[in-house]
């Protein structure tokens, strides 16, 4: 397994982690193994954000005597009633569900308690400006049941304003190809859509610049992006979806941890089986996790437009090619001390390109590297 530091908590995570919607009618059984899959493997972070008794109960099981290998992700707001899930901001219901979470998961704190699905400018209020239900999250933290306070959310201005804030930690957002070429504002049950990319059809457009903005202001706020819906549910694996876009499992990994900020990709398996999958990116080959056939399609073009994803590389004097320019995009959205020691820490400086274009010869999407060099020492001096 590799690990990330996710962001500013400073704690080490798993590249891969496992996200537990799918398991939420499973056996007992089928949660074991899955969870026995993950461990096993040197997955430490597992997200559980439904709130019904049974998979609360299952992962109790299969979590004993195994808390301390894991991380947990719990969220507040969220609530089952009338055998349903449903979302709440009431203090008292949320607080009950969370002290329900920690009797069936055995255990006395969570490790990210996730201020759960704010999405829209309102409900933003109502959980960081109307104070009770950040208060909430805040009296368990400094109670010793939470360690970090993170937020899910789908859209990009609220996730932006959360960032901005300083008062999230992490921020778990969807990161894949086909919900990239879409507006950042455009509510979940809009991207999983067939007919929202119907307008893209034949025609070339670029990563929606809102999503990167998000994504670097994260790595400049050292807010660690836990990246969940990495195979925009399922629809990449689908060669009839309008977007054009058809990757494996590796590849749509591959690409979420190549963005700026991402520590860790969550996806949602269903049983050890797709655990396993997931896993497979762990001993993929560059050929195996590369996603740059995206560009082949007349739906997503990506001409000029550096994807961080290092095939350019090797380069002759040591350069790494894609984070250097990761760290520069990032710098001229926002430069703080985080993304400088960053760029301190490489081994190899964008001053020591000799621009001999080897790299650009080999860049699938026609990034003018040299040129990216050049802005990358007018960044940071070296």
């Amino acid at each position: 397994m590799r690990y990330k530091t996710l962001g500013k908590t400073g704690v080490e995570v798993s590249v891969v982690s496992l996200g537990a919607e799918y398991l939420e009618h499973a056996s007992k059984d089928t949660v074991i193994s899955t969870v026995n899959a993950a461990l096993g493997n040197g997955v430490n972070y597992i997200d559980l954000f439904m709130a019904s008794p049974g998979v609360r109960d299952n992962f109790g099981i299969a979590l004993k005597n195994k808390r301390h290998q894991v991380m947990i992700a719990g969220h507040l707001g969220a609530a089952f009633g009338d055998g349903q899930y449903y979302r709440t901001r009431d203090k008292g219901i949320s607080e009950a569900f969370f002290h329900d979470l920690l009797n069936r998961l055995q255990t006395d704190y969570i490790d990210v308690l996730m201020l759960h699905y704010v999405d829209e400018p309102s409900d933003y209020d109502a959980v960081f400006k109307s104070g009770e239900f950040l208060e909430l999250a805040k009296s368990l933290q400094k109670e010793g049941k939470a360690r970090f306070i993170g937020m899910s959310s789908h859209r990009t201005p609220v996730s932006l304003k959360a960032v901005a804030s300083r008062q999230i930690d992490v921020l778990m957002y969807p990161v894949n190809p086909a919900f990239d070429t879409l507006s950042g504002d455009m509510p979940l049950e809009e991207t999983l859509e067939d007919s929202c990319y119907d307008q893209c059809n034949n025609t070339e457009i670029k990563i929606k610049i809102e999503r990167r903005d998000l994504y670097r202001a994260c790595a400049a706020h050292d807010v660690g992006i836990i990246a969940m819906k990495p195979y925009a549910a399922g629809r990449l694996f689908n060669p009839e979806h309008t977007s054009g876009i058809v990757l494996t499992p590796v590849q749509c990994l591959h690409y979420a941890l190549s963005q700026p900020g991402v520590c860790t990709v969550l996806p949602g398996c269903k049983n050890a089986s797709e655990m396993k999958a997931a896993l497979a990116y762990l001993n993929a080959t560059d050929e195996e996790k590369d996603y740059s056939s995206i560009n082949a399609s007349n739906f997503w073009k990506l001409r000029g437009s550096c994807m961080y994803c290092n095939h350019c590389l090797p380069c002759p004097v040591g350069i790494d090619i894609g984070t250097t320019i990761r760290l520069a995009d990032t710098a001229g959205y926002r430069k703080t001390s985080h993304v400088l020691k960053q760029y301190e820490n490489l081994i190899a400086k964008a001053s020591q390109c000799t621009q001999c274009g080897v790299c650009m010869d080999r860049c699938p999407f026609d990034v003018d590297v040299i040129s990216n060099m050049e802005n990358a020492e007018n960044i940071f001096g070296k």
